[in-house]
């Protein structure tokens, strides 16, 4: 039997987890800094050291997508036990923050169905993901959106599948599950109904182009699961995909990084590193990931991977190359605060890195509801990822920002709930999430969003502060000013989980799910230059249907506190061309499995043909 039948994610805490005062990481305060040394501690509770790249095979994507494609799907049910992977974190103790009624109240933005410049397209749904790999998948909330873009391709990817789709939205071969991509067994196998087994279970996806070196990387967060219980082992990796040429539908090289032991300033090892973030600047590939105790009520804080990305290609091509160094980065307490989603930038085809450094920002409301000040982080020395012995050095600061505010719930529209009804439960409110989102790197700006609560009384809801942030390196430490930011809202409804794609040009739009007690859950887009945003708020499709998936409901996960599992993240990025490609999280009005109903909607938007301020 399983252990339980809570969702992987339902109770899983990514960034904003309130702890107890005495499990909070003491630190320096502002403009902290380490030193890489292979396997050299470094004083205030931070560790810099190489850790182990382990080569894990090839495959092909367009011959596994095909292979899949010949198998039959397994009709989803609707018995928990064999739907619902167990909780990722059984020791998570729930958010108890209340979101206070002071919270900014800026002017609102008008929602327009128009969108000149657009060509939408639905992605990947519960169905797809639930049906890949013959059918051995289970029922996944929240989908984690991955969107990366070049060479004419577009990869999307979800909790637990891949497709790839070319510029007019077409798809070019079949979905393939996580699990079936890496040559894995699947993460449950229901060829014997009655004693189903159980793989590693990958989750988290994220993914990017790099247009230097012309690769695709593809990053999940995996766990390990008992073969005959499902159980978890206490084993955790990072798995890394690296494309052999510019074709996403080639060959690419497997990787892993073992995360179990973690270092020696983490606490309740075995360990794993949730909620992976990638970028890169000219010298090095970057992943970034939140440290949590798997058996244990621990969050260890921010860890950061740097690798030269060159050499990383280089060994995905041809084997006989020799692997790269890997540097792990505990990042340490900001502001005497534990770190959390540590965004890495990532540069958009055509502009300038910055010089031998890769920029990070972070919210910094781990434990808190209100703050007004952001973290701006510099891992520097980067050239030096080539050699065998890296030295690369980590610097952050506090910045001042406009204010933001932990968020509520996300009140849903009311509408058909078949699976809630059925459970006897009314429909709940989203969930929502103040990390900082993507970061993009353009004219010499970092671009990022975070959540907030808006407005007072009966009329508070959720929106968007997005900052657009001039970095400095002086005398080997970083610093910045916010220098553009507002917020986004909308009458009555709100705006959650914001991504922003930029192009050279300072071109840009940010996407968000519009939700709320008079819209179903919608896809929408605003414009943006280097200025801020203009124009409405665009919405190309609005939702048919509230979220009436199983995390919704106490009858699947214990508990209605969290409300509806929406997603960790959008995503937003730009291409070769400048043009704007977007993807969220809506929901339709097609078939849905038995335990959701979630849907992917991409935007091509092409500014050349949009409006302008």
């Amino acid at each position: 039997m399983r252990t339980s039948s809570l969702t992987k994610w339902a109770l899983a805490v990514t960034c904003g987890l309130a702890l107890p005062a005495t499990l909070l990481t003491s630190g320096t305060g502002a403009a902290d800094e380490s030193v890489a040394r292979a396997d050299r501690p470094v004083a205030g509770k931070q560790r810099q050291s190489l850790v182990d790249l382990r080569p894990m095979g090839h495959g092909n994507l367009l011959t596994t997508a095909r292979r899949s494609a010949a198998g039959s799907a397994d009709p989803a049910t609707a018995d928990p036990d064999n739907e619902i992977p167990a909780v990722k974190r059984p020791n998570a103790a729930p958010d108890n923050r209340v979101t206070p009624d002071r919270a900014p109240t800026p002017a609102n933005t008008a929602v327009s169905d128009r969108f000149p410049g657009v060509l939408p397209f639905e992605s990947l749904t519960a169905a797809d993901s639930r049906y890949a790999f013959d059918g051995n998948q289970f029922s996944g909330e929240p989908p984690d959106q991955a969107l990366c873009v070049g060479n004419s391709f577009t990869m999307t990817s979800v909790n637990q599948a891949i497709a790839v789709y070319g510029r007019q939205g077409e798809q070019l071969a079949p979905t393939v599950a996580i699990n079936e991509f890496f040559r894995l067994a699947p993460a449950i196998n229901r060829t014997n109904p009655d004693r189903p087994t159980f793989g590693p279970f990958a989750f988290d996806p994220i993914c990017y182009y790099d247009p230097q070196v012309q690769r695709w990387f593809y990053v999940v967060t995996e766990l390990d699961q008992e073969v005959f219980t499902g159980n978890f082992t206490g084993g955790s990796n990072i798995y890394l995909a690296v494309s052999a040429s510019p074709d996403p539908l080639g060959d690419y090289a497997f990787y892993s990084i073992n995360t179990t032991n973690g270092d020696r300033t983490d606490r309740g090892c075995p360990c794993f590193d949730d909620f992976p973030h990638i970028g890169a600047d000219r010298n090095g590939f970057y992943i970034s990931t939140n440290r949590f105790s798997i058996f244990e009520p621990f969050y260890n804080g921010a860890q950061i991977y740097a690798v030269s990305k060159r050499r990383l290609a280089r060994n995905a091509a041809n084997p006989a190359n020799p692997l790269p160094a890997l540097v792990s980065i505990n990042a340490g307490p900001l502001d005497r605060d534990p770190s959390f989603t540590v965004q890495p930038m990532q540069v958009p085809p055509g502009d300038t890195y910055p010089g031998n450094r890769q920029y990070f920002l972070s919210s910094t409301d781990f434990d808190t509801v209100r703050e007004s000040k952001i973290g701006v982080w510099a891992l520097s020395n980067t050239d030096s990822l080539t050699n065998a012995q890296p030295r690369v050095r980590l610097t952050r600061r506090t910045v001042p920002s406009l204010t933001y505010v932990f968020e509520p719930r996300t009140e849903q529209r009311q509408g058909r709930n078949p699976l809630g009804d059925a459970i006897g439960e009314p429909l709940n409110a989203l969930d929502s999430g103040s990390n900082m989102n993507e970061v993009k790197y353009a004219h010499n700006r970092l671009w990022g969003a975070i959540g907030t609560a808006v407005g007072r009384g009966d009329q508070q809801r959720d929106g968007v502060l997005w900052l657009q942030v001039q970095p400095s390196f002086r005398d080997g430490r970083v610093d910045g000013r916010v220098v553009r930011q507002g917020y986004e809202s909308v009458r009555r409804n709100s705006l959650i989980y914001p991504a922003i794609g930029v192009n050279p040009a300072g071109d840009a739009a940010m996407t968000m799910t519009l939700a709320g007690p008079g819209k179903y859950p919608s896809p929408a887009y605003v414009q943006m230059d280097l200025r801020g945003t203009f124009g409405p708020v665009r919405v190309p499709e609005f939702g048919q249907r509230p979220d009436d998936g199983f995390t919704c409901y106490a009858a699947f996960v214990g508990s209605r506190a969290r409300g509806c599992r929406w997603g960790d993240y959008s995503a937003a990025v730009a291409d070769e061309r400048g043009t704007i490609w977007m993807a969220t999280e809506w929901i339709d009005s097609g078939p849905r499995i038995p335990l959701a109903n979630w849907s992917t909607f991409v935007m091509r938007l092409n500014v050349d043909n949009a409006p302008t301020r």
